[in-house]
């Protein structure tokens, strides 16, 4: 080996091992957020949290309709029989089937709306923790942080490296500006014309 390539291969040694050095000693910046309070303060978030009490609400009225409806068949049925309305036994059976068919139906309509329910907040969990995971990434370049973490993922993080609220206003600004672009595209009324 001539003397040249010798040191060539020494100075890129050197550099080598000045770089891993150089790394290994870098501060290791960290921030966190505390995903519950991102929640409460993000829109989109907390459109999810109304979406799920909604569809819990319109889950519990359905439910409750179809056990009213349950419950006064019965109670004709009931009443029916106590007072001799049903002239043969054939009559009697026919409306207890008729019952049986309800609440079978009413069991197969309120399984199929819940997994419905759940497929549609699955869908939009999903959608949310990727906006976010997104926002955070492009957050964690732009300031320069090697990581940001969970809280709940931590034992303890020194409180003074979270960044909840920023990412939060960050987040909500985007959101903002996309509804607005969108509200900006849509046509407006033509207020030169006047009332005749």
């Amino acid at each position: 080996m001539n003397m040249k390539k010798f040191l060539l291969m020494a100075l890129a040694i050197i550099a080598m091992s000045a770089s891993a050095q150089e790394a290994a000693t870098a501060p290791f910046s960290i921030r966190y957020i505390d995903e519950t309070r991102l929640y409460q303060q993000y829109i989109v978030a907390q459109q999810y949290t109304q979406l799920q009490t909604k569809l819990k609400n319109e889950f519990s009225q359905a439910e409750q309709q179809k056990r009213n409806q349950i419950e006064s068949f019965y109670n004709q049925i009931v009443k029916k029989n106590k007072n001799n309305q049903y002239k043969t036994q054939k009559a009697l059976e026919a409306d207890q089937n008729k019952l049986q068919q309800m609440q079978d139906n009413a069991q197969k309509d309120m399984e199929a709306m819940q997994q419905r329910m759940e497929q549609q907040l699955n869908q939009e969990a999903q959608k949310l923790a990727n906006e976010i995971d997104l926002f955070l990434a492009d957050y964690a370049v732009r300031n320069g942080y090697d990581a940001v973490l969970r809280k709940e993922a931590a034992m303890f993080i020194n409180p003074k490296w979270d960044v909840t609220n920023e990412v939060a206003e960050g987040l909500n600004a985007r959101y903002n500006a996309a509804n607005g672009a969108e509200q900006e595209a849509a046509p407006k009324p033509d207020d030169t014309k006047t009332v005749q």
